[in-house]
């Protein structure tokens, strides 16, 4: 009895270890117009969009730019922004790069003290559709513990801005 015991819980540790291996996380690799701060939002699932790119084990996200009338006036009215038709975000540990990219394509490291994961979220468009989207704030002039953990308040609001901005255009 005691073998048939130490036997089941050697399988469930074996499978539990081996689960946790399979675990890939996050995996994208942003890049991100040279010197850009604010708020960054990746769509997926839209069609008529490029599939990720990979590099490596990494998802290429290629950021541009966009303007929120909204915001128009303020330093925060223009904010980074990606459409895939990739039909989902990866889920899991953290373990994005980010780099900034010239026009000439070369690429400068961002200090993870300089983002903020800002996380996943949803709506339901006009055809009952779900859209997914992933939120990050990149900083080049506030970077610390503190934006790390916490980004910086006006982002969110620009964040809020362009999410109900393209809710109503996916309507």
């Amino acid at each position: 009895m005691k073998r048939y015991f130490f036997i089941i819980i050697s399988l469930i540790l074996i499978g539990g270890c081996s689960h946790q291996e399979k675990e890939e996380g996050t995996n994208e690799l942003y890049l991100i117009p040279s010197g850009f701060e604010g708020t960054i939002i990746v769509f997926y699932d839209v069609p008529n969009k490029p599939v990720l790119e990979k590099e490596g084990k990494y998802s290429v996200i290629r950021v541009k730019f966009e303007y929120l009338e909204a915001l128009e006036g303020t330093e925060i009215h223009q904010y980074g922004i990606y459409f895939t038709s990739t039909q989902d975000m990866n889920y899991g540990t953290v373990n994005n790069k980010y780099y900034y990219i010239n026009e000439n394509g070369d690429r400068t490291s961002i200090n993870e003290q300089c983002t903020h994961v800002m996380g996943n979220g949803s709506f339901t468009g006009e055809d009952g559709k779900e859209i997914k989207y992933s939120t990050i704030q990149i900083t080049k002039s506030q970077c610390g513990e503190a934006f790390y953990l916490d980004g910086k308040d006006n982002y969110y609001t620009q964040k809020e801005e362009a999410k109900s901005y393209w809710m109503n255009y996916f309507d």
